[in-house]
């Protein structure tokens, strides 16, 4: 047996990403990458939803915080930029200084509005603020984002917050709260800014940090990944080249891998498969083939091996001098010549489109059907064995020679046998009566009956001129038949 350790060429001229174990690889790493892509967005999606969460929940505190510490009534007194003097501008201006530094504000991140004119304009002005130099009195319109908040709070509902809002200073969370007089009138609100995108970014550089590690994690068990996909295709890539060799003809192609996977259990299933089919094909020289075609005719042909009668033309050869010769040879030797001439006869049936049924000691069976001119295909055959024979009669041992005939009729096909043992052959009186014919000829002699010689086509009857009657066995009437004897030799007497 042959261990097989070659790479099939077919995976040779496989494009490398259509590869087995590039696409193992491509799928690890895909599927890791897409955990992890998806990891990544959801922790990211959970951390800004948190993240929202916390500084709407810290402006709406500081909102509520400073709005209740402010009274409404001293806001009706501050109108124009030089109220800043005041002493209500003064106590506001406290409360929010002081709500700033304990919550870490700037300036710009808290303030009071006045609404303007109609709620609906989303418009306000500017009354109490941190700054330096102040500007009481100047007007602001409510971005888009923040007026559903603004509203409410405008209206009474308590403290409010935005969603996140970018502008061109960064992004925001915006908190909301009414400022009432002394009669519960909402007179104003208190609106607490918190600049969120270095929250946002300082997320997203954590985010891009830990993906840095998780590639490189990726990158490091690309290693193992490979080496397993190797693993795995390696011991494919080895079966598919034994099953090529298989296919090629090496019926003594074994596997061996180290492995004990699933691909090792597939290999040692080939070769059992492989040694059995190997142990078959030694047995396929000794089954003609007539057998062999029949066996696949039956695949397709319903019953075919069951039994049909057909019209068929029959050739039987037989050696002359055989029997006598047979114990001045050795075995081997007597083999070997006999061999010789039934390689020559095979060759010459299935140039002329016949099949050897079977080989009878030293006789040939060949059955010639499934043409129109069977009849003219036979003769044709069994004249040029007569000539191919003769032509070679000096490599023969001494006193061989051949002699055969041939008769056309209904034959029955079919298998015959047990079933520890069958052959698909034909039988029936034409093939009976052919035997007991050619068994009848003289040697180089072919002999037709004359009930076939009338079928045959006019340039086949002019080769058979002698009509003579011959005496058969289990035959009590002699039989009229037409006879072809090789011109060099001497004819029969009649």
């Amino acid at each position: 047996m042959t261990p097989c350790r070659s790479t099939s060429p077919f995976l040779t001229r496989v494009a490398w990403w259509r590869r087995l174990r590039v696409r193992v690889l491509l799928a690890m790493v895909l599927v890791a990458s897409f955990v992890s892509g998806s990891l990544f967005v959801t922790t990211y999606l959970l951390r800004k939803q948190s993240l929202l969460e916390q500084f709407q929940l810290f402006v709406t505190t500081v909102a509520g915080t400073g709005a209740v510490a402010i009274n409404g009534a001293d806001l009706e007194q501050i109108e124009v930029n030089f109220d800043y003097v005041t002493p209500e501008f003064e106590r506001a201006r406290t409360v929010l200084n002081t709500i700033r530094e304990r919550n870490g504000l700037t300036p710009d991140e808290i303030y009071v509005l006045r609404p303007l004119g109609d709620p609906a304009d989303h418009v306000a002005e500017f009354v109490v603020m941190t700054h330096d130099i102040p500007f009481i009195g100047n007007r602001y319109e409510i971005r888009a984002e923040n007026r559903e908040a603004y509203r409410e709070a405008l209206v009474g509902l308590g403290s409010t917050f935005t969603n996140i809002y970018e502008d061109e200073h960064g992004s925001w969370i915006s908190g909301y709260a009414p400022i009432t007089d002394g009669a519960g009138r909402v007179v104003a609100l208190l609106e607490a800014d918190a600049e969120i995108g270095r929250y946002i970014r300082a997320l997203q550089n954590e985010l891009a940090l830990e993906a840095g590690v998780t590639l490189v994690a990726i990158l490091i068990a690309i290693m193992p990944i490979w080496y397993f996909a190797r693993r795995l295709t390696r011991g494919i890539s080895r079966l598919s080249a034994a099953m090529l060799r298989f296919e090629e003809g090496d019926a003594d192609v074994q596997l061996t891998l180290d492995s004990k996977d699933e691909i090792a259990g597939m290999a040692e299933t080939f070769n059992r498969m492989a040694f059995s089919v190997g142990e078959r094909l030694k047995l396929l020289p000794f089954v003609s083939r007539f057998t062999a075609s029949a066996v696949e005719k039956s695949s397709y042909v319903e019953d075919w091996l069951d039994g049909q009668e057909r019209q068929a033309a029959i050739l039987i050869t037989d050696v002359r001098g055989f029997t006598r010769s047979s114990s001045r040879f050795e075995p081997k030797e007597l083999v070997r010549h006999l061999n010789d001439l039934l390689a020559v006869q095979t060759d010459v049936v299935i140039k002329h489109g016949g099949d050897v049924d079977k080989f009878m000691g030293d006789a040939v069976l060949a059955v010639f059907m499934g043409h129109e001119d069977n009849l003219d295909r036979a003769v044709a055959c069994g004249r040029e064995l007569l000539s191919r024979t003769q032509m070679t009669i000096q490599d023969w041992p001494e006193g061989w020679s051949l002699g055969a005939a041939v008769h056309q009729g209904i034959v029955v096909v079919g298998a015959v046998g047990s079933s520890a043992r069958r052959d698909f052959t034909v039988i029936g009186h034409t093939v009976n009566f052919t035997a007991h014919l050619c068994a009848a000829a003289r040697p180089w002699e072919l002999l037709v009956p004359t009930t076939s010689f009338d079928l045959l086509s006019r340039p086949n009857r002019a080769l058979f001129p002698h009509e003579v009657e011959v005496l058969l066995k289990h035959v009590t009437e002699p039989v009229a038949v037409r006879s072809h004897l090789r011109d060099r030799l001497t004819a029969r007497p009649w």
